[in-house]
């Protein structure tokens, strides 16, 4: 009956210890999630603003150029 009672002691604490590892884990997880979602919102800003720069240029005047520096017309 000791035997029994002592195995049971030792499940309990691998099973806490085991809980304690899995809300770790999962805090981490949490931690990572917030940062993905952080990344994902500065990847979309980067993404309008290198759609509006592409958008401006290409709606910028260029002048034809010769190759000797003459202006074209």
């Amino acid at each position: 009956m000791e035997y029994l009672s002592e195995d049971l002691n030792v499940a309990e604490q691998k099973i806490k210890n085991l809980e304690m590892q899995v809300s770790m884990h999962m805090d981490s997880i949490q931690q990572l999630t917030e940062s993905l979602k952080e990344t994902q919102r500065y990847l979309v800003k980067l993404a309008h603003n290198q759609m509006d720069l592409t958008k401006r240029i290409s709606q910028w005047p260029y002048i034809v150029v010769k190759e000797d520096g003459g202006e074209s017309f």
